[in-house]
């Protein structure tokens, strides 16, 4: 279906749900006349990532950020990128590189330190990692309460994968919708300049007797490529190796595609009076993206001598289908123990991948036209037991919350690509199975126990929170009958064990001052990817890293912030020792080999700033600034090194925008904002302006990165039933 009529679909299915929703509230207000009209219930947000109980992000010994729901609905955030903005030391960048050409986020950065080393997670379960040709864009932010982002190590509490941080997204439930009354419900309407992005949601819930309540929730999302405002067509100092005069795209902006989201999210819920909750969730997201691949149209050239290899490229359109879905039951249980106060169960299975297909028409060097057809899909599915207790008591003047309980999953890791080359000109069909990056599939157990203890001394004044979690880990390969073994080199199960210990103190002081500290370890064993690849090729090969060590990190922040009724400052102080930290596609010197290898450390360290002031109800001002550097070594057998590293190889999507940096220079990026809301009682109507100063692009690796900004508009409509 073409754009236009995709508009006019969807502006005829969110004029039908809007006036629904009208004569729902008419209806509401018939039944409600005559009783007292309630005013819905505005909670603080409390962050579960500090400590897992639920606290307000400003009264831990941590450097918690939390981006509430009615704050992405109001400034449109409805991508990750969007979501972090204005978030001090996190960062997202747009993937746009030959193996992953669908402007897909290629996850979190966090103070410099990104990709797979940051934990996300939705609704406590995790999202899958991402691989070379893949991506970590598997968030779809409606039906968002709340989003929140530990910076640093969370390893303690939250596992192996949260080495830089963890970006948590908590999901509604029907309470939300409810608000104490029988029914409710909520609609959005949206549209976004920036990618010409139109989006529509609904969710409704209803209470069915004393103990249940219900809630579903649907939304649908059209968009295309983003448009930059400030790039060069011509690639400015950079040129443009593209031919252009040829059909292909040129250096200012992004192939064209179409990108069609729907996401779907249900659950039930019991409650038997104070002592039990019992929830059922269903979740299920599909994105489907389509791009016309041109900036390969046209004669391809030797990345080597630079020269024509007489082929050409006629078209290339390539696509993808990406998928997430979760199924869950959770149960809290609060007994009428002297031990125990809560436990809190939950079992989730969430099966998670893509399938991508391109098809290529081009003509060869000998003058053959030929269609080339490649297919790859990725399965990442988890099935995870989460048990966590709590324990309230105390000891003289001391005061304890201990947290504590086991953390396991097992997931399964599948990965297949086949080429498929179509000779018109002489009728052969050549097979090429497991190329790209080839690696073996893998079994994965993770299974960790854990205890924090919150120790409240001087009536409140000063908490100290030690903390430890013994973790163990296996993967397990299993290569089918692609995989070609390289002696020496052979996959072979993989496991580890490791302490990982935190302690944090905060202490108030003042008229809302207050001074914190946080010590964290963290821990993560390599990929699947990082082990197993093993692609043999004509010009280079792709080989094994079977004894890669578990990357590691010790960090300390120390940070001083104040609260007042209209305003928020904060400043924090931070440091990361990395060891083994794993560096990609590194070069043996003197060979055509690319593998991966432990650095012996990287050091990060950095200084964070952070305020916002409530001018009025509707109005808030935001600023915060970053400054981060990062120093590492270049490799375990090679000698000590006290200059820079080259951090565009070990940490190329990890420390983002900074590129190569001398010891003397510091990246100090600043970001400030203005938001205004417009309310009238069931309605928000919101306006947002999104500016991304030196917003960069990540290109195929024969191209050079390119700067440019990016310019916004989204404008959005919402209404509330109930």
């Amino acid at each position: 279906m073409s754009a236009e009529p995709r508009r006019l679909a969807m502006l005829r299915a969110t004029t039908a749900l809007m006036a629904a929703l009208s004569f729902s509230q008419a209806h509401s207000q018939q039944v409600d006349a005559g009783q007292d009209e309630q005013s819905p219930v505005i909670l603080a947000p409390i962050t579960l990532l500090a400590d897992r109980q639920g606290t307000d992000p400003d009264e831990v010994p941590a450097s918690v950020s939390i981006i509430d729901g009615t704050e992405i609905g109001e400034r449109g955030l409805d991508d990750m990128q969007k979501l972090v903005r204005y978030t001090p030391g996190v960062e997202v960048s747009r993937q746009t590189s030959a193996t992953d050409p669908f402007n897909t986020f290629g996850g979190f950065t966090i103070r410099g330190v990104g990709g797979n080393r940051v934990q996300m997670l939705v609704d406590g379960s995790r999202v899958p990692e991402r691989i070379t040709d893949g991506t970590r864009d598997y968030l779809d932010l409606s039906f968002t309460r709340q989003v929140e982002i530990a910076k640093g190590p969370a390893s303690v509490l939250w596992g192996a994968d949260a080495l830089g941080g963890v970006v948590a997204v908590e999901t509604i439930d029907p309470d939300d919708l409810l608000q104490g009354r029988d029914f409710g419900g909520t609609a959005r309407m949206s549209h976004d300049t920036l990618n010409n992005s139109s989006s529509i949601a609904g969710a409704f819930a209803q209470r069915m007797g004393k103990d249940l309540s219900v809630m579903l929730g649907v939304s649908r999302t059209d968009a295309h490529e983003a448009e930059l405002s400030n790039a060069r067509d011509d690639g400015g100092i950079y040129g443009c190796p593209r031919n252009v005069d040829y059909g292909a795209t040129t250096c200012g902006e992004l192939n064209p595609a179409d990108i069609q989201a729907t996401r779907l999210l249900g659950k039930a819920v019991w409650e038997r009076g104070d002592e039990h909750r019992l929830e059922f969730s269903v979740e299920w997201l599909k994105r489907d993206t389509a791009v016309e691949y041109n900036n390969t149209l046209g004669p391809v050239y030797s990345t080597v001598t630079g020269l024509p290899t007489g082929e050409v490229n006629h078209n290339y359109h390539r696509e993808k289908d990406l998928y997430r879905k979760r199924f869950a039951l959770e149960h809290i249980w609060k007994p009428e123990s002297r031990f125990v106060d809560e436990i809190k169960t939950t079992l989730a299975f969430s099966p998670n991948g893509y399938d991508r297909h391109g098809r290529k028409w081009s003509t060869s060097a000998t003058g053959d036209q030929l269609i080339t057809d490649d297919y790859l899909s990725y399965e990442e599915d988890y099935l995870e037991l989460d048990i966590q207790a709590t324990s309230r008591f105390e000891t003289g003047a001391a005061h304890h919350t201990v947290t504590w309980g086991f953390d396991g999953d097992r997931a399964r890791i599948d990965y297949s690509r086949l080429d498929v080359v179509n000779n018109l000109t002489t009728g052969a069909v050549t097979e090429s199975p497991a190329g790209g990056f080839n690696f073996a599939n893998a079994d994965i157990r993770r299974a960790d126990i854990y205890v924090q203890d919150s120790i409240s001394l001087l009536d409140g004044a000063l908490e100290i929170t030690p903390g430890l979690r013994f973790a163990t880990y296996r993967m397990d390969p299993r290569p089918n009958a692609d995989y070609q073994v390289i002696e020496g080199s052979e996959p072979r199960m993989r496991e580890d064990e490791t302490l990982l210990k935190s302690l944090g103190a905060l202490y108030r002081f003042g008229d809302g001052w207050q001074i914190w500290g946080h010590y964290g370890e963290g821990f993560k064993m390599p990929t699947a990817q990082q082990l197993y690849t093993s692609v043999p090729g004509a010009f280079f090969d792709l080989i094994p890293a079977p004894d890669l060590e578990p990357e590691k990190v010790k960090s300390i922040e120390a940070g001083l912030r104040r609260e007042t009724e209209r305003g928020f400052f904060g400043i924090t102080a931070f440091s990361a020792d990395y060891d083994n930290f794993i560096e990609e596609f590194y070069n043996p010197p003197g060979t055509t080999d690319y593998t991966y290898r432990n650095l012996s450390s990287v050091h990060i360290w950095g200084l964070e700033l952070e305020g916002r002031y409530e001018i009025s109800d509707t109005l808030r001002l935001m600023a915060s600034s970053l400054a981060v550097v990062c120093r590492g070594g270049f490799g375990r057998t090679a000698p000590d090194h006290d200059g820079l590293r080259d951090v565009s190889r070990p940490c190329q999507s990890d420390i983002g925008r900074m590129g190569r940096r001398r010891p003397d220079r510091r990246r100090i990026p600043v970001a400030c904002g203005l938001g205004q809301r417009l309310g009238v009682p069931g309605r928000t109507l919101y306006a947002a302006v999104s500016f991304l100063p030196g917003y960069a692009d990540s290109h195929d690796r024969s191209e050079r990165q390119k700067r440019s900004r990016a310019l916004g508009w989204c404008i959005g409509l919402g209404r509330h039933i109930g």
